[in-house]
């Protein structure tokens, strides 16, 4: 019985350390936030972690490309505001993210401005964004 005990309390263990390494933010480059501006290409709403799309530019970039940036779990995005048709493809949004220490396309959302001028996330105020120019056009 002793045995089974310290069994099932090792596979506890290394189940909770395998959770805990699927959701390291080490691969972002947590110091920095990159701005994007262009068109939700597609958005995946769906457990462990939501994906956003989108074709724009980065800081001004000359050159429209695809970034897909990693969000959250729908339930945590519906506590600020994202639900599955908040955005749709073809959407104009502003995103913010910490991208890929290794320069590919990709980051980790910090937050999103609709349409409709809304900040979901992060407060931008608060990273030194006036929301006023997030504005997607």
């Amino acid at each position: 019985m002793r045995q089974q005990s310290l069994a099932l309390a090792a596979v506890a263990v290394l189940a909770g350390a395998s959770a805990f390494a699927h959701h390291s933010f080490a691969m972002f480059d947590q110091q920095k936030v990159d701005v994007m501006r262009g068109t939700l290409l597609k958005f995946t709403y769906l457990n462990p972690h939501s994906w956003l799309s989108v074709v724009g530019t980065v800081d001004n970039g000359a050159v429209s490309e695809r970034w897909d940036i990693e969000a959250t779990s729908p339930s945590q995005l519906a506590q600020i505001g994202i639900h599955a048709d908040t955005i749709k493809p073809g959407d104009k949004v502003t995103v913010a993210f910490h991208p890929l220490r290794d320069g590919r396309h990709g980051g980790s959302l910090v937050f999103v401005v609709t349409p409709d001028g809304v900040a979901h996330g992060a407060k931008p105020q608060a990273l030194g964004f006036d929301l006023a120019k997030l504005k997607p056009q």
